[in-house]
């Protein structure tokens, strides 16, 4: 996993396996997995809408960094 994509993840999850790549943590918040945890302050939110939320602090990071973009 990309840094950028550690960042972002961590800004909005309080929990998520670690030994999965970013796009796996985003399809197990898209089905509720229950090893996703969302911070409690996202929680009231749609989940297509926090994980718009993570893929735009991941883009921001690269940007700011200057991080390789797929």
């Amino acid at each position: 996993m990309k840094v950028s994509e550690r960042f972002a993840l961590n800004e909005w999850l309080t929990d998520y396996p670690n030994d999965k790549t970013y796009d796996e943590v985003c399809d197990l918040l898209r089905d509720e997995d229950e090893s996703v945890t969302v911070w409690q302050w996202f929680e009231q939110i749609p989940v297509e809408d926090i994980i718009w939320s993570i893929d735009s602090t991941r883009e921001h990071f690269e940007n700011v960094t200057k991080e390789i973009i797929r």
